[in-house]
């Protein structure tokens, strides 16, 4: 391919050569432009004349590289000793303008909106950084494994609903109606079933997914590194991740931040009555100051914990072997609040970066466990039948180890979320990236898969629909509501005046239909949508607003009563971020003589609607 990027030219002085990439800024000056181009390299000055080309736009450009004047060499980027003079250019792809700017961190920017164009998000200088980062780190991860003769192996995504610790995402099977798969939220029984087939040592880089309320480093989906060994201690184990996550930081930069080595070892006991917790962080202050890493491991916990209902559960994971002095009280079901698993976690400044154990090799030892826990015989043998035969056949002894690198990679980078260093991750309220998923089956496939969808029962009229908003901010608490019974109004300006209110107060929200899927806007009271600024916003083709007819469809309600509740009835909410300058905003409760009045912020923490600028004044 005849390409040189930018990082390339600074030793092509007098050659010409053609690069491409993208315009990263434009400068005019009269008939001459200049312009950054930016490449997966880095950026590279170009000077041409008469060129129209704007930010984003993808171009081939050909000339001639030469030095720069020793007054004008920038030392910040990687050309900087060099620019190109242009003599032909050409737009491979142009761009339209952008939803959000691409200079900063976009850390202020509104995550869904952040999300829905993630793609251009991840031009952004801070995420490509982590992405290469994270290539790079795992690439040394997987070299020490190989160096250590492991094995990698990829364990299948579809599998068995199991109690791992949460909930499952499911899989409909279309051959056996009624029958499910599981999404796997640890590779935990096949890497146990490949120490049985004799493989010894087995990794691999897993997808992890589990149904739980994504946290600031945790989400539905996650990638692991996953070990296992057979004839090991736990001592063996952890020496083994150690060395790998010590190499690995060193081939990235980061061994030098690495405060102690081997790491230090800790027992729960002692990590709970000195730090109050069994995650904690070792630094001093100056050390916090530097960027320094405190690895530290955690070992000895419990093996189960009480319930609320008197019964017991397993702390971390069930197919754990106990401490060997209370294997016997494992078998007997003696003493069991005191025994200890062969468990051990590892953390970094305050975060669990890894955690494993050796795991149980006897089928009597596994089965116990899920006894002490309330499991029947049936139940045992229909969850983990498969388990307990092939330890039948022997198994060795083994244990293994998964290293949460994600958020390690979030510590080095000082990020504060999971999905700062995921490419396309899950917002905070379950929606993927770029496309809008979790979405609606049609007929056909529930159909194939003998599915029908049972809907909560729809709102009806404005009684049930101020009932129900009243019982939310009563469910969650929200104080200093104000609930108002005046004379019947139907525009922003009557109900302005029968409130008593300053008319931008009142959140107003509207019905639209975007590409055939309804959607709801609330603006100020005083202002009219900007059709075009919500078309771009939401990447819709087709927008318009609701007839009276589909609004009372959908909402059961007359225009003029609805509230801005986009949820109740099941569909997005966007709010214009004119309504965020009021500390507390009103609005027409499913009832032309009902009003509420409440705390802005409170609204939209219940709402959490996409906030972004579309009004029309």
């Amino acid at each position: 391919m005849n390409r040189t990027y930018a990082s390339e030219t600074s030793k092509l002085v007098g050659k010409e050569v053609t690069v491409k990439g993208w315009v990263n800024s434009v400068r005019s000056h009269g008939k001459i432009v200049f312009f950054d181009l930016r490449d997966r390299s880095g950026l590279l000055q170009v000077v041409i004349k008469k060129a129209r080309v704007k930010p984003e736009d993808i171009i081939a450009v050909t000339g001639t590289v030469v030095k720069r004047p020793a007054n004008l060499v920038n030392p910040k980027i990687v050309s900087g000793s060099v620019e190109l003079q242009g003599s032909t250019i050409e737009i491979l792809s142009p761009s339209r303008e952008l939803p959000f700017p691409l200079d900063g961190d976009g850390l202020d920017i509104d995550e869904d909106l952040r999300l829905k164009y993630r793609y251009l998000d991840l031009r952004r200088p801070r995420l490509a950084n982590n992405l290469t980062l994270r290539s790079k780190y795992v690439q040394s991860l997987r070299e020490y494994l190989f160096e250590c003769d492991f094995t990698e192996i990829e364990t299948p995504l579809l599998t068995k609903s199991t109690p791992e610790g949460s909930r499952d995402f499911v899989v409909p099977s279309r051959h056996y109606p009624g029958q499910f798969y599981a999404l796997p939220q640890s590779p935990q029984q096949y890497k146990q079933l490949l120490m049985t087939a004799g493989f010894e040592k087995y990794f691999q880089t897993a997808k992890c997914l589990r149904d739980e309320d994504p946290r600031a480093d945790r989400a539905y989906e996650h990638t692991q590194l996953d070990l296992e060994m057979s004839f090991v201690t736990k001592e063996d184990v952890m020496s083994v991740v150690e060395g790998m996550i010590t190499h690995a930081l060193g081939k990235v930069g980061f061994g030098d931040k690495i405060i102690s080595s081997p790491f230090p070892v800790i027992t729960y006991e002692s990590a709970l009555a000195k730090y109050g917790a069994d995650k904690f962080d070792l630094r001093t202050p100056e050390e916090k100051q530097a960027g320094k890493l405190a690895f530290a491991w955690v070992v000895d916990f419990p093996f189960f914990e009480k319930t609320e209902d008197g019964g017991f559960t397993f702390t971390h994971n069930p197919f754990s072997a106990p401490s060997p002095e209370h294997e016997q009280w494992l078998l007997t079901k003696q003493n069991v609040e005191k025994i200890v698993t062969q468990q051990y976690d590892l953390v970094c400044n305050g975060r669990e970066v890894g955690g494993g154990s050796i795991r149980a090799n006897s089928s009597a030892v596994l089965r116990s466990t899920f006894e002490i826990m309330g499991y029947k015989d049936e139940e045992i043998n229909e969850q983990f039948g498969h388990m307990l035969s092939a330890f039948d056949f022997g198994t060795p002894p083994h244990g293994g180890c998964a290293h949460g690198f994600e958020r390690l990679l979030m510590i080095l980078q000082n990020e504060e979320y999971i999905r700062e260093v995921q490419a396309f991750p899950m917002s905070g309220k379950g929606h993927t990236s770029v496309m809008s998923a979790p979405s609606a089956l049609d007929h056909e496939q529930l159909s194939e898969l003998k599915l029908e969808i049972v809907s909560a029962k729809k709102l009806s009229g404005g009684q049930e629909v101020f009932a129900a908003i009243v019982k939310l901010l009563e469910d969650k608490k929200i104080t200093g509501v104000k609930v108002t019974e005046h004379a019947p109004v139907l525009t922003s300006e009557e109900a302005a005046k029968v409130r008593g209110t300053n008319i931008d107060q009142g959140a107003k929200a509207l019905v639209l239909y975007g590409d055939k899927k309804p959607l709801m806007v609330v603006v100020p009271g005083s202002v009219k949508v900007d059709m075009k600024a919500i078309k771009k916003l939401a990447n819709i083709k087709d927008l318009r607003m609701a007839s009276p007819d589909e609004v009372t469809s959908l909402t059961s309600l007359p225009i003029g009563a609805i509230p801005p509740f986009g949820s109740l009835f099941g569909i997005e909410t966007y709010c214009d971020i004119g309504l965020s300058k009021n500390e507390r905003i009103v609005f027409n409760a499913g009832l032309h003589d009902h009003s509420i009045e409440m705390s802005y912020k409170d609204w939209a923490r219940l709402e959490n609607p996409l906030v972004s600028a579309f009004a029309q004044m």
